[in-house]
């Protein structure tokens, strides 16, 4: 089965039983410090990754980390992936998850990267200009990449619009690789 389908179906199923038992908004807020806890601990993660650490010994290290701070439905669903033996997917799942709040709430995110910061202004435009565009709010995430020189890269779902300096760089180099010169003029 694929990796992407089994951390959307747990998060899916995660997702409704939260829903149904109204505490949607704790379990959002587990996945998330799940997901941020995963990211920022590379120790945790090759744990949690290793086929070589017994399951009980993984089930023990997440409860020490995550009982005192998570509401109960969710350690549950983190003892059932244990059980289960897919503690490997457990930072996608949370992710998935998140998107599935994100989803569900009408919140869209888009990422934009910059030379520089944008000043509130712009960030403001661009949000207003993408509601606009998607009818649903946006959660604006901002990069900053200094070697894309100017201008800006936006990423939203599945498009990608480039007016990065770097990106017309590319596309004058293109050009003036084409040899316009017809002979016999």
């Amino acid at each position: 089965m694929n990796q992407s389908k089994i951390t959307i179906r747990y998060a899916k199923a995660l997702f409704d039983l939260a829903l149904e038992r109204k505490v949607l908004e704790r379990v959002k807020n587990d996945m998330a410090l799940l997901y941020k806890v995963c990211h920022e601990s590379p120790e945790l993660t090759r744990m949690l990754h290793s086929p070589v650490i017994n399951v009980d010994k993984k089930h023990k290290v997440m409860h020490k980390i995550f009982e005192s701070s998570m509401d109960k439905l969710t350690m549950n669903f983190i003892d059932i992936i244990s059980r289960k033996r897919r503690e490997y997917y457990i930072d996608g799942i949370a992710s998935a998850f998140v998107s599935l709040y994100k989803e569900y709430i009408g919140l869209k995110t888009a990422n934009i990267t910059t030379a520089v910061p944008l000043a509130d202004k712009d960030k403001a435009g661009v949000m207003a200009i993408l509601k606009t565009l998607t009818g649903k709010d946006i959660e604006l995430v901002e990069k900053l990449k200094s070697e894309i020189i100017g201008g800006f890269i936006l990423d939203m779902d599945n498009y990608q619009v480039d007016q990065s300096v770097t990106a017309k760089f590319k596309e004058l180099r293109k050009d003036f690789d084409k040899n316009l010169y017809v002979k016999g003029f």
